[in-house]
């Protein structure tokens, strides 16, 4: 009894899948006869129009005859943690909604539910979770992580690769991803997942504090252009956040302050002086040792040891009990954050909008030296599908419905992320966003992790190092050591020393 239900409700999803994608393309018919073609040139010919309305009425009979209602579940994790990221769950939730009514349309019986759940736990916490799911079999249909896993998910077997699906759908929404974003989900020349958003990591200065320094409304407003052109170094944000200990504006340690743990924003002040991350060529890891060098003596320098600008104990703080309330408070700085703790600021931590624009100005990391380029990293959210996954054309249908300039723009505001979708760009609810409007060109300045199943460890080993700097257990060149060491031990032959 349950094997000949399976086996209807199977054919239903075909049948349906086959009515959709025709609608698809009567649809692509009827606006490329209005707009300019897509850029794939695929236009349904107006031969083919009626041929692909009979089929369509075919499918409908075949559909409709006595066809018992079906239900189809698909199951979706998703991620924040902020909790002002719980569109990335309820956008796929309305994408199933739609799709449902897409087959009312077409004749049908059927219904489409997301069932799953937003997390707002850590990032380790999470993955470890899901994970663990996927290795034993029992993974969500559609999940959420940052594009940085896909080397860790395809190589283990636990995704599928999308380049089909998005070639069949092109012209429902694809075509319209902003086409660097493709980069950072492409590995071993295979498409693993659809971008879910994007963000650019600034570094935020406290104007207020600045003003004590006796720096003018124009001096603070020409900073961020400064760092553009090269005018403006880490080792002059260095000085200018010395300078502020020294005169008591700030608390010994709240010159600059980073994030309290590991993550992805730890190579950006090396990608700030030059460093390479991966070798495309041999598909290894690069550690530049000169270019460690100097990253290492900018936070030696930086440190209660020298210039009393970053905290001993900042690395022991915890983000929404310490890291978050004292930079709303006013009391540090400058900020090395990501867009979306301004979202957070607003939303979770008590400041209003006037009072961030009054308080807070925002820049790209500087350059490492003089006339050199100013960096941000981006770490895009993708959501994936599983390889256990029981209907996964009908999941990508979910996350094609789901990519949609309104439905992104939504979390893109209340996130504060940017945009992934070349028409979010002139989309009225993202286009009302001053912050989004202000950060945007950050994005030309982006770099992007590297696909490597032993990033995770390189980048964990480059925050161990820093921690030993900052609280005193080592100097340049011990750290320096030690860092080389703990490379070649753990990453053995994936990472390129060059010296």
């Amino acid at each position: 009894m349950f094997r000949k239900r399976r086996g209807h409700i199977d054919k239903m999803v075909a049948l349906l899948l086959a009515a959709l994608f025709i609608v698809g393309l009567v649809a692509g018919y009827l606006v490329s006869s209005v707009t300019a073609p897509p850029t794939t040139g695929e236009v349904v010919p107006k031969s083919e129009y009626d041929k692909l309305l009979r089929e369509l009425e075919d499918l409908r009979r075949q559909i409709g005859a006595g066809a018992a209602p079906v239900e189809i579940v698909i199951t979706a994790w998703t991620q924040g943690p902020e909790r002002e990221s719980i569109y990335r769950q309820a956008n796929l939730e309305e994408a199933a909604r739609r799709l449902t009514q897409m087959f009312k349309a077409v004749g049908v019986p059927a219904t489409v539910r997301v069932e799953g759940e937003f997390s707002t736990a850590s990032w380790t916490d999470y993955r470890k979770k899901l994970y663990l799911a996927l290795e034993g079999g029992t993974g969500p249909c559609i999940f959420l992580t940052a594009h940085i896993d896909t080397a860790t998910l395809a190589d283990n077997g636990w995704i599928i690769p999308l380049d089909d699906y998005i070639k069949k759908y092109w012209n429902w929404t694809y075509y319209d991803v902003i086409s660097g974003l493709w980069n950072s989900v492409t590995y071993k020349g295979r498409i693993w997942a659809i971008p879910q958003d994007t963000e650019a990591r600034p570094v935020y200065y406290n104007k207020l504090l600045l003003k004590k320094l006796g720096w003018t409304d124009e001096m603070i407003n020409d900073l961020p252009n400064k760092v553009l052109r090269g005018e403006f170094t880490l080792y002059d944000m260095l000085r200018v956040a010395k300078e502020a200990v020294d005169k008591g504006v700030v608390e010994p340690g709240y010159g600059i302050w980073h994030r309290p743990n590991a993550g992805p924003d730890w190579p950006i002040v090396y990608l700030a002086f030059g460093g390479e991350l991966y070798d495309p060529g041999t598909g290894k890891l690069v550690a530049d040792m000169k270019v460690w060098r100097k990253y290492f003596e900018w936070f030696y320098e930086a440190s209660m040891a020298r210039s009393k600008v970053i905290s001993d104990k900042l690395t022991a703080l915890d983000w929404n009990r310490d890291i978050h309330p004292t930079i709303v408070a006013g009391k540090v700085l400058f900020w090395m954050g990501g867009t979306w703790h301004k979202g957070q600021w607003v939303s979770s931590f008590g400041l209003s909008e006037e009072k961030f624009w009054e308080m807070f100005g925002f820049m790209l990391y500087p350059p490492g030296e003089k006339g050199g380029r100013p960096v941000t990293l981006s770490q895009p959210m993708a959501y994936f599908i599983s390889k256990t996954c029981k209907y996964p054309e009908v999941a990508f249908l979910i996350l094609t419905l789901a990519t949609d300039s309104y439905l992104n723009s939504l979390h893109a505001v209340q996130s504060a992320h940017l945009a992934i979708l070349y028409s979010q760009l002139s989309d009225p609810t993202y286009t009302k966003d001053k912050f989004l409007a202000a950060t945007g060109y950050m994005v030309e300045y982006a770099k992007y992790q590297p696909l490597h199943p032993k990033w995770g460890e390189y980048q964990t080993t480059i925050f161990e190092v820093v921690k030993g700097i900052e609280t005193g257990a080592f100097t340049p060149d011990t750290a320096l050591a030690t860092f080389r060491d703990l490379l070649r031990s753990r990453l053995g032959d994936a990472v390129i020393i060059r010296e």
